[in-house]
Parts: structure tokens; sequence; C-alpha cells
């Protein structure tokens, strides 16, 4: 059987998927292209059915490098090995960085990937985009985000959207911005919805949350009318695939109106204690917010940690001098602690609330970092080989996937490539990648990656 949206198309018997794909779009076209359009607004999953409905991605944007933090070397040369010790985890074997102390009391629930590398370019956006999307692309075929393809098979569970990403969008990165953090082909429907705020600010509020002072009901009501005609007129221009989705609209209007999504975003219901255990910063709050989000119904939040690597403390760990200035210091006495409280408070906080056994998180970045240190002591963008984790679900923890050579250049063994990381996201969330499908780009049905998971991963 094979599901486009939430429709099933019966296969005959000994039928590959890939002799279906070969010779069934075309003969199939009469009969399902009219039903596509319905579809869009559709799931392809039963989501109550799901055991495993939500995830959490946590984009380190500018990259760590693996070999100053989960890939380390100890035994290589000092320009390779770097300024930071090995520690123990809880795990027998399993070493990673000193700044991860409280991270190490959790390995048994983590599955590092330590031999991961693609060979497209060395730049932020192309590791962007595949790690978003699980492809690398140009302008004229952008490919849609994982959360949106989450969006697209399973659909909206309440009020509040099913893809979001907090504080907000990836911005400068130097080279374009094809990030890969868009709905691609499959429409405004599945767009992400972007906070564009500061969790951590002291006047922090969601604007889109808020019915400006004044309005009355019935002006309300006829700006709702309003905008429902120029959505009709919207969904003339937009691609046919397009047409039957639910409006950003309507979608704008349900937040507005909704208690459930007004809390959900409301930080001042958590306690002062649970606030600081998270870390009272942009990241740390995010981390906060994605949790009752997830609480609120939300399928996918993605949290960028940091929006751009220009002019401030982020991973990309160049020691320029200049604009991209991030050196050992900022690792140990910023961004390694601000993650390792965030992210355990997460899991901590998911677990005790009965959420990580349905919830997949992975945390991910673009690409490594250079073995060998530059003549400033900092490392320089590195696709050949680089370390991103998994927790959660039926994800099995107190495991490492594949391995670097001995200064961390490539992988030695098990090599995984970007792709591989979303199939395995998809499939800890239940969906089976051999017959679930979703329409691309000219209403053909397409895989929602071209890869298989790790079967390594799963319990």
């Amino acid at each position: 059987m094979l599901n486009i949206g939430n429709e099933k198309v019966p296969l005959c018997h000994g039928v590959s998927r890939r002799s279906f794909l070969q010779v069934g779009a075309t003969a199939l076209t009469g009969m399902w292209l009219p039903d596509l359009l319905k579809l869009e607004a559709q799931g392809a999953v039963d989501g109550s059915r799901a055991r495993i409905k939500n995830c959490i991605t946590i984009f380190l944007v500018g990259s760590p490098g693996h070999l100053d933090t989960w890939d380390m070397k100890p035994d290589a040369p000092t320009e390779v090995r770097g300024k930071y010790r090995p520690i123990r985890t809880n795990v027998n074997g399993i070493q990673i960085c000193e700044h991860f102390p409280l991270m190490a009391r959790k390995m048994d629930k983590i599955s590092l990937i330590r031999s991961l590398h693609h060979r497209t370019g060395a730049t932020h956006e192309n590791g962007q985009r595949w790690m978003m999307t699980g492809h690398d692309f140009n302008a004229d075929s952008v490919k849609p985000c994982s959360g949106s393809v989450i969006s697209r098979v399973f659909g909206q569970k309440s009020e509040l959207p099913a893809n979001v990403m907090l504080p907000g969008p990836i911005g400068n990165t130097g080279a374009g911005n094809l990030h890969g953090q868009t709905a691609g082909h499959l429409g405004s429907a599945h767009e992400p919805f972007f906070l564009n705020a500061d969790p951590a600010a002291a006047n922090f509020r969601v604007a889109d949350l808020e019915v400006p002072a004044g309005l009355s009901a019935s002006r309300l009501d006829a700006r709702r009318e309003l905008l429902t005609q120029l959505d009709q007129l919207q969904r003339r221009t937009e691609s046919h695939s397009t047409q039957m989705h639910d409006s950003s609209y309507q979608r704008a209007f349900n937040l507005l109106t909704s208690q459930r999504a007004k809390e959900a975003f409301d930080l001042n219901l958590e306690t002062p204690r649970q606030r600081d255990r998270y870390g009272r910063n942009t990241f740390g709050q995010s981390c906060l917010m994605a949790r009752r989000l997830i609480e609120g119904g939300v399928r996918y939040v993605t949290v960028n940690h940091f929006d751009t690597v220009f002019g401030q403390t982020c991973w990309d760990m160049h020691a320029d001098g200049g604009g991209l200035n991030n050196t050992y210091l900022d690792y140990e006495r910023h961004l390694c602690p601000q993650f390792d409280w965030a992210f355990t408070a997460l899991i901590d906080d998911l677990e005790q609330r009965g959420l990580l056994q349905e919830t997949v998180v992975a945390v991910l970045s673009e690409f490594g970092r250079t073995p060998r240190l530059n003549p400033r002591g900092g490392r320089d963008h590195y696709p050949a080989a680089w370390t991103n984790f998994l927790c959660g679900g039926n994800i099995r923890g107190g495991q490492v996937v594949g391995s670097t050579d001995r200064i961390g250049s490539r992988p030695h063994d098990n090599p995984i490539e970007p792709p591989q990381i979303l199939a395995s996201i998809y499939h800890g969330m239940g969906i089976n990648l051999d017959t679930t499908m979703m329409p691309g780009p000219g209403e053909r049905p397409v895989r929602l990656v071209d890869a298989e998971p790790i079967r390594q991963l799963f319990a």
C-alpha cells in the first residue's frame, strides 16, 4: 500500500517501489491528480496512533569543532588535539569534552554519530541545506525542510502550527539565503512559524498572538473575511499543489484567538527555578519554549542556536581577529556551558513529563572543523568529518555510530551522509519511507528523502 497524503494507493503484489516510480506516476496521473489537491491539507500518518509523535531539532549554527567537543583525539599531535581534555561519561568507553559535564551524565540516552561527512562544499549554507532538508540545491529547486515534511505528513494536531522555528530563521551566514528552512514546493501551509522574538527578553511577547487594542469582535470578523478573500486570490495564483492548503491567514487567526496557543508561548507560566535550569539566555529559553510547544501540540520544533556567524560569540571558531573571532575562550566560557545546561535541562524535562519516549531530539550542525589548528589558533570549515547526535523516541542511547581516523580528518568506518540523518528522524517518528510519499515538483510522488535510516540507532 502506498501513502500519498493519507490516501492509500494499492500496489499489485510484486511491484517494487522503484518500478512503481518508473511507470506508475504517468499511469496514475488521471487517477490521483484531482485528489492530490485535497491531500495538501491532510496528513499521511495517523498521529493519534503514532507512538513517536514529535521532534525537536537543535541546530548549532556555525558548527562546533568535532575534535574539541564530541570526537576528541587526546593522543594526536598538539596542533590536532587542541586545548581541551576528554572526560568519562556514564557509558564505559565513551568520552567527550570536559566542558560538557552534565551531558556526560546523560550519555546512556544519547547516540553519537561520529562519521558524518559531505562533499558538496565548505560553506555554512551547503551544510545547512544538507542537514535541514537531506539535499543540496539551488534557487531553481528549493527542497522542503524536515519540519515542513513532518507538517505535510502528520498534519496539524492543535491550534498551534505543526512546524515552528525558534527564535527566528537563520540569517546571513556568508554565502546567500538558501539555508534550507522553508517549505519549498510544499507551499505556504507547511512553512515554519517563526517566533521572531527573543524569549529571554524581559518584555518578550509574541506579536502575532495579541489582538490589537481597540479591535472589536465585529472588526476582527471583518478582517477575517477580507483576508479570506485575499487568500482565495493567493490560491489561484499559487501552484495547483498548494490550492487546497489551509491558508496561512486562517492559521494566523487560529493563533490569535486560541488561549491554548498563548499559554504554550508564555514562559511566565514556568517556575523561576525551571527557567534558571535552562539558562536565562536566548538559547536556553528557546529550548524551554520548545518543550512547551511540543507539550501544546506542535509536531516539529527547530531551535537555531544563533542566526548569523558574524560579529557575535558563536560556534564558528576561525579566531580571525575580526568578525569571525571566536576562540577557545568563547567555547569554554560561553558556548559549551550554555549548550550543556539547556540540552540536559530539555532531556530531563521531557523525560519527567513522559514526553521523551514520544519525541526524537536531534542535535545537528553544518560540518566539522579542520583537524589542524590554523595559524591563529582557530579551526576552519571542514565538511569531510564531524559529529552530531540523536536521542529520545526509540533511539538507542549509550552508543557511538562510526568513527574517524586518528586525527579526525575523515570517516574511518561506517561513513554517514546527511540524508541518512533525516531518514533516521523520519523513521524514528514511525514513518515508513518505502510506502509514504509526498507530492514533489510537478505533482509527481517523491520519496521523503533519498536515503535509508541508520539501523544501528534504533533499539
